[in-house]
């Protein structure tokens, strides 16, 4: 008797999944492929789960994003949009905000277990809203969630139960945003009940590979490629400086009584310099891995780089070493209240106001951006 089977893809990468040879791609080992009907290559797997064997970063082509926003509106998709509570504000987009007007789009914020369980999380949703409106992006409602699968899948499956069974949804997100896990998890979960496969194929006109889920006959899941800010130091760092600098429990914030001819590095790849100002307690919000050294101004270039070369201060970079790598940014703080200034991929530090000036030495291309305090209620 003949053993005819239907051989399936990898819904990450496309690729015909097979479990005869670990060194050949698509390789699955063989009690996955019996256990579930939605699997992920080995390949696949070890990037979602460990950020292993991450491809060489393209740069971000909004274009291309842009295309598939307008294919979703004129389909009149459902949108969900996945935000990373750590760093949403160094990721969002004017152009793709800007095609999100007359869609429905749920905003996901994510990762809501690695801030401080201390913050309140109705004015965590307020301070989301009110930033979301100031750069003018049009939602239906933010639903924060954490990383853990049960959780961010409820919301998911609630959104998919009101889509009426026909109307597409899709998914957009920066890399790191929590996007790809969410997928993940509603695949372990997920039984077709379709005659229709799990693709993986570029999107008509883009070279962007998406994700197609079929829920029905007529309705799809679209999960788009996570997109990288340039600016952010997720595309300037190698993979195991992104390891290291990347927060996996609750971030337990750090707090030092910094004034003027103080000097803070903040692991080896940024350094807080203060310039002029009265001494203050300032607060510091980085994965809990991340080592702090403080010195004195005088002290700071022969003492940071110093540090580097003996490679004493984690997480650091072999790209940026050298004192041209980095950049200076000075930034003069009002007379009062609050302000958290965000690091691109990296943390954010909230500092109160007395007119001080601040110097940010960063990487070459990382963006340093004032913003609201985000956790003044803390």
């Amino acid at each position: 008797m003949n053993n005819v089977k239907m051989i399936r893809r990898c819904p990450g990468c496309g690729l015909i999944l097979q479990s005869i040879d670990e060194q050949l791609p698509g390789y699955v080992p063989p009690k996955h492929v019996e256990r579930h009907e939605v699997v992920l290559c080995q390949r696949c797997f070890k990037l979602q789960h460990y950020g292993e064997d991450i491809a060489p970063k393209e740069q971000f082509n909004v274009d291309e994003f842009v295309t598939i926003l307008r294919q979703a509106k004129k389909d009149n998709a459902l949108i969900i949009w996945v935000l990373d509570l750590l760093h949403f504000e160094t990721t969002l987009s004017p152009q793709l905000i800007q095609e999100l007007s007359g869609t429905e789009t749920y905003v996901f914020a994510t990762k809501r277990d690695l801030l401080p369980k201390s913050i309140n999380q109705e004015k965590l949703k307020h301070y989301l809203a009110k930033y979301l409106e100031k750069h003018a992006f049009v939602y239906k409602d933010i639903l924060i969630v954490s990383t853990k699968a049960k959780e961010s899948l409820l919301p998911l499956q609630a959104i998919i139960s009101q889509s009426g069974g026909t109307r597409p949804i899709y998914l957009f997100g920066a890399t790191s945003s929590g996007k790809s896990s969410l997928v993940n998890a509603y695949l372990k979960q997920y039984t077709n009940g379709t005659y229709r496969m799990i693709t993986t194929s570029a999107f008509p006109g883009t070279t962007l590979r998406v994700i197609e889920i079929p829920l029905t006959e007529t309705q799809s899941i679209y999960d788009t490629p996570g997109y990288i800010a340039d600016h952010s130091l997720l595309a300037l760092v190698e993979k195991d400086t992104i390891k290291a600098m990347t927060a996996k429990v609750e971030i337990k914030p750090k707090h030092y009584r910094l004034g003027a001819k103080d000097s803070l590095s903040l692991g080896g790849l940024v350094r807080l310099d203060i310039l002029s100002g009265p001494k203050s307690m300032m607060s510091f919000y980085f994965a809990n891995q991340v080592m702090f050294h403080k010195q004195t101004l005088a002290n700071a270039d022969k003492s940071f780089f110093h540090m580097l070369e003996k490679k004493a201060l984690t997480p650091a970079s072999k790209r940026f070493q050298q004192p041209e790598d980095f950049v200076p940014f000075e930034i003069t703080l009002p007379e009062k209240g609050r302000q958290d200034i965000a690091l691109a991929g990296y943390g954010w530090l909230s500092v109160p106001c007395f007119g001080q000036t601040l110097r940010l030495l960063v990487p070459q291309g990382m963006l340093v951006l004032p913003i609201p305090s985000k956790l003044s209620h803390e």
